[in-house]
């Protein structure tokens, strides 16, 4: 049988997983490399063998949440109402946990131009839906990556969520999010504040600054689901695969 202690860290363990997996990290290495966190404690922290310290929670709470998701500090260490939802590696179901559906409205690009003129949604507005295991916000909606800017955080063919009725770009400075521009290109970037009042820089990890664009609609990131799990759950009238 396990100890008190014991338990305390496997719970803690298994509450940083699901953050993790939420914020779209394909594996505990890939999170603590992207942020430079030291990969032996961050896997003894995730593998519940080592307790998570105050500090460690909340400087893994912090950059959690910049990826979109609903935890903190004390979530982590206590669990609490914010703590995601039980989900495996790769997108099943795990004990209770039942999929919801969300539309996936078209094409977003992490680099250059898209054509998203041969793009046909349904009477619904979605090109094809998905079975996203894991709770999301009422009004969500999908986006599937096209190019490869954004790589290593975002890869081609990977799903993004995030709320259909948008907010402020002001509210969305250095983070990353879904966005359109005034001249109805579809883009996936960090937005930086522009030179001009109004106007938005859009920045890739692997591509020039876009500079000084308007904004028509912007939406933070809710969460990822990385092109190997989406297609397994495809639950639309079209293929997405």
């Amino acid at each position: 049988m396990q100890s008190g202690e014991n338990r305390v860290r496997a719970a803690q363990g298994e509450r940083l997983r699901q953050a993790r997996i939420a914020a779209g990290y394909r594996s505990a290495r890939d999170a603590a490399l992207q942020n430079a966190w030291p990969e032996s404690s961050y896997r003894a922290h995730e593998a519940g063998t080592r307790t998570i310290g105050q500090d460690d929670a909340e400087r893994y709470a912090a950059r959690f949440r910049r990826d979109g998701v609903g935890v903190t500090a004390k979530g982590l260490l206590f669990g609490d109402d914010d703590a995601p939802e039980p989900v495996a590696e790769g997108g099943h179901e795990v004990g209770h946990v039942v999929g919801q559906i969300v539309g996936v409205k078209g094409l977003i690009s992490a680099g250059g131009l898209i054509d998203t003129g041969d793009e046909q949604p349904g009477p619904d507005g979605d090109l094809f839906r998905i079975t996203v295991p894991f709770p999301v916000p009422h009004g969500t909606i999908a986006f599937r990556v096209a190019g490869l800017s954004m790589y290593p955080k975002y890869e081609p063919d990977d799903v993004v969520l995030c709320a259909e009725a948008g907010e402020s770009p002001d509210r969305l400075l250095d983070l990353y999010a879904a966005v359109t521009t005034a001249e109805g290109q579809r883009f996936l970037k960090k937005i930086l504040r522009g030179s001009q009042r109004g106007s938005y820089h859009l920045e890739s990890h692997n591509a020039p600054l876009m500079p000084d664009r308007r904004l028509v609609w912007a939406s933070g990131i809710i969460s990822t689901v990385h092109a190997q799990a989406w297609s397994r759950f495809c639950a639309g009238s079209k293929s997405g695969g």
